[in-house]
């Protein structure tokens, strides 16, 4: 399926804010459990990165990344606005003006989502993302070219405003 050609792209780079949710353990299961114990300070970032640098290469667990951006001006009626995540690093969830978009799976994969409709004047992007700390018992996520690497919002996000096609 051929992916419709942006007219104009919004590059989110930052900054962006940061804060750690949890540690957290993935179990035998596969499933993931909050551990005990203190978390790093939260802050500001550029992105896209990894969190290495700010929460350190050792940290496993759940980070929330907030950017706030204003509606893109001069839309047509029928021209649509994406956001569109390159990767992130291991999986997480998206939401829009506190409203769920959708789920972001392992594997590096680009995620998308119309926008258009859920958008105000003055928006709040939320991603969260997860790379839990894995034992004997568990099995690793699958992270193509990033095993044993810090995790977080490691691609790029943008705004593509897509025209109609009417004219």
């Amino acid at each position: 399926m051929n992916q419709p050609v942006p007219v104009h792209v919004i590059r989110l780079r930052g900054p962006w804010e940061y804060r750690p949710l949890a540690r957290t353990v993935m179990l035998a299961d596969g499933s993931c459990r909050s551990e005990v114990g203190d978390l790093p300070a939260a802050g500001r970032i550029k992105l896209p990165a990894d969190w290495g640098s700010t929460l350190g290469c050792d940290f496993r667990g759940r980070v929330a990344y907030l950017r706030r951006f204003g509606r893109p001006t001069g839309l047509g009626a029928a021209d649509r606005v994406e956001i569109v995540i390159t990767r992130i690093d291991a999986w997480g969830s998206v939401r829009l003006n506190g409203r769920e978009l959708g789920e972001i799976p392992v594997g590096g994969h680009v995620w998308r989502c119309d926008i258009t409709s859920h958008m105000a004047v003055r928006n709040e992007l939320l991603v969260e993302v997860e790379l839990p700390r894995v034992t004997g018992d568990s099995p690793p996520p699958v992270r193509p070219g990033r095993e044993g690497l810090p995790g977080g919002l490691i691609g790029e996000v943008r705004l593509e405003i897509i025209a109609s096609g009417d004219g």
